[in-house]
């Protein structure tokens, strides 16, 4: 398995010396990009701009731990496989490396180096790889790692970034080579340097965004309530009225779908579905855990075993009225 083939050739080339550059001034680094190019499925522009102003700090998922714990052996594998010598980028407690203007910088996973040439490597692990991806060998790699590989050569003034990504769920390797676009390379970094200027040094939040990264910042950031109501104003009124007309439609659509489901179903019938077009499968019986009638039986052993989480909020839109 190419997981297996990845852990035993752990051997990394440590790097033991770095340029480091200080800054007292927050920088963009190359994973914000993305975000702030409305790229991200994870984060957003204001979620980035709470971040860098210290209101709300980054979280650690499942996934961002796989991919620390992958890292190395994903950046063996690569320089096995493709005979070079990799060394360590800077570290995330380290400085980073400084790009042309003083308020970017890039922390790329590994540098390069071969016979003839010198590029980037960064690291990626994936559940699975979608039609965001393409095929090894290409440069097909979903777009807001793309612009991480461009930022990182933009800071480095390196001509090339390989990309190296595991998928887990099908135990798959594929590398991809982006090559420097100065065009594409001038676009973004004047686009995220007006955003700089705009949101970080004046301090001017963006506007609040649906993305899931702003929804998780804002929770962080107003984590406490207060116990008290505002008096609704005009502009909250009309919110009021957009989102009660949008849960209306959102209703009508799932009605809707659920309609041509059924319809669907009914053709199916007793098969196991239409060739191409949609399958009804059996699922297996669900088995759950009947917590009530352990905790009567087992009252200590229960409450030995029960894990206290973060409080959290829940929002409930009750509005009724409509707009005078």
């Amino acid at each position: 398995m190419v997981l297996t083939s990845l852990t035993s050739t752990l051997t990394i080339h440590k790097q033991t010396k770095r340029d480091k550059m200080k800054t007292e001034t927050p920088t963009i680094g190359s994973s914000s990009v993305g975000a702030i190019l409305g790229m991200s499925p994870w984060s957003s522009p204001w979620d980035v701009w709470a971040r860098m102003h210290g209101l709300t700090k980054g979280w650690s998922t499942a996934a961002t731990a796989r991919g620390h714990i992958l890292e190395p052996a994903i950046g063996a594998h690569y320089a096995k496989i493709n005979n070079v010598l990799i060394k360590e980028g800077p570290e995330y407690e380290a400085d980073p490396i400084i790009g042309p203007e003083e308020w970017m910088h890039a922390r790329p996973d590994f540098f390069v180096t071969s016979d003839k040439a010198k590029w980037l490597l960064e690291i990626k692990s994936t559940r699975k790889f979608d039609h965001k991806w393409g095929l090894s060998g290409s440069n097909g790699v979903p777009p807001y790692y793309a612009a991480q590989c461009v930022w990182q050569m933009a800071v480095t003034n390196d001509d090339r970034c390989d990309l190296a990504a595991f998928a887990t769920l099908s135990d798959e390797y594929r590398s991809f080579h982006i090559y420097r676009d100065k065009a594409l390379e001038s676009k973004i970094v004047d686009y995220v340097g007006e955003w700089y200027d705009k949101h970080i040094r004046k301090g001017t939040p963006p506007d609040v965004d649906g993305s899931t990264g702003c929804s998780q910042s804002l929770a962080k950031m107003f984590k406490q309530e207060s116990k008290t109501f505002i008096e609704p104003s005009e502009d909250h009124i009309e919110l009021a009225v957009t989102l009660k007309s949008l849960k209306g439609q959102l209703a009508q659509i799932s009605e809707e779908k659920r309609h041509i489901e059924n319809q669907i179903k009914e053709q199916i019938g007793a098969a196991y579905g239409i060739a191409g077009v949609a399958t009804w499968s059996q699922s297996k019986p669900r088995t759950t855990f009947d917590r009530s009638s352990f905790e009567a039986d087992h009252p200590e052993l229960a409450k030995k075993y029960l894990i206290k989480g973060d409080t959290t909020r829940t929002f409930r839109f009750n509005y009724t009225g409509e707009k005078k």
